[in-house]
């Protein structure tokens, strides 16, 4: 399969530790979604590749936290085999993976989905630059051979083969827009325009930052639009945990979280993918927050699936 806009990998491998109590046993697989925080090489803050390679290895190899389909944002391409080649040490069976080309920040922002090869075949992939109309990006090249012009992080939709039940999926990695809020909002609506249009079962995971309070229990325009209609089913974690971590400028204490209490990291499902009994919690571990030099800024969640 030859795909202009990814790179594939494939690899084998191998570890233990335990994070998260609670997963529901009888799974018929797992996703984990983590944004790694690798982008804006120079500036500060940043994470740690080795750092990032060695909790992916431990999270692989865990009984709780161990997963077939792996979703990273926030991913720079050049640390993506050494990511890959931790998590095929990490669950002991050979991998592979795709990226996405899009994304600012000296292209050191891509998405990367990872699978074992054991459970799942990636048999297709594309990167949503616009879809039904709507926009996923600020720019649509007519090829998209210069996904430079691309400055925004197009969701990446991977369509996977379970080998288990010879039954196709499609997991879309994302990292909706920060900054840009109209953008945001219409990244949103194109996914739910998509899942709309296509009908097979979806799921999509990553960092969407729609600011989804506790207290309010309300996100942003983005969460709206996404919600609007039903299309898509939030696989809310229970309990509710804080997914991110961000100093408060106005401080110098920087053990203070600046925005307390929110999630940005979702999962969501549409279609068939609703009846698929998904569960999904956020990892917490010793030590995580606050971040440091070293490590990501982001909670991972893990999400099981019991196909019936």
């Amino acid at each position: 399969m030859h795909l202009s806009l990814v790179k594939f990998g494939c690899v084998r491998f191998l570890l233990v530790m335990t994070v998260l109590a609670g997963v529901a046993h009888g799974e018929d697989f797992r996703i984990l979604s983590w944004n790694v925080e690798s982008n804006r090489p120079g500036q500060d803050p940043v994470s740690d590749p080795a750092t990032i390679a060695a909790e992916l290895k431990v999270l692989a190899q865990t009984a709780e936290t161990k997963f077939g389909i792996l979703v990273l944002s926030e991913c720079a391409p050049e640390s993506m085999e050494t990511f890959r080649t931790a998590v095929a040490e990490g669950i002991g069976k050979p991998v592979d993976y795709v990226s996405s080309a899009s994304g600012g920040f000296a292209d050191s922002d891509s998405l990367m989905l990872l699978v074992d090869t054991t459970q799942f075949e990636i048999v297709d992939a594309m990167e949503l630059h616009r879809f039904g109309g709507i926009k996923g990006n600020f720019n649509n090249p007519a090829d998209a051979s210069d996904p430079g012009a691309l400055r925004a992080r197009s969701p990446l939709a991977v369509k996977l083969l379970s080998k288990a039940r010879n039954k196709s999926f499609w997991v879309i990695a994302n990292h909706l827009a920060r900054g840009e809020a109209d953008l945001r909002t219409e990244q949103a609506r194109m996914l739910r325009k998509w899942a709309d249009t296509n009908k097979e079962p979806v799921i999509t995971a990553g960092d969407f930052n729609f600011d989804y309070e506790f207290k309010t229990q309300k996100g942003n325009a983005g969460f709206d639009a996404m919600m609007e209609g039903g299309t898509w089913q939030w696989l809310k974690p229970d309990p509710l945990i804080d997914s991110n971590w961000s100093d408060d400028r106005r401080v110098t204490d920087k053990r203070v979280d600046r925005y307390p209490d929110s999630i940005l990291d979702f999962v969501f499902v549409a279609n068939e993918a609703k009846s698929w009994n998904g569960v999904s919690r956020v990892i917490v571990r010793p030590n995580d927050f606050p971040d440091t030099e070293k490590t990501s800024d982001h909670r991972p969640l893990i999400t099981g699936f019991s196909v019936k």
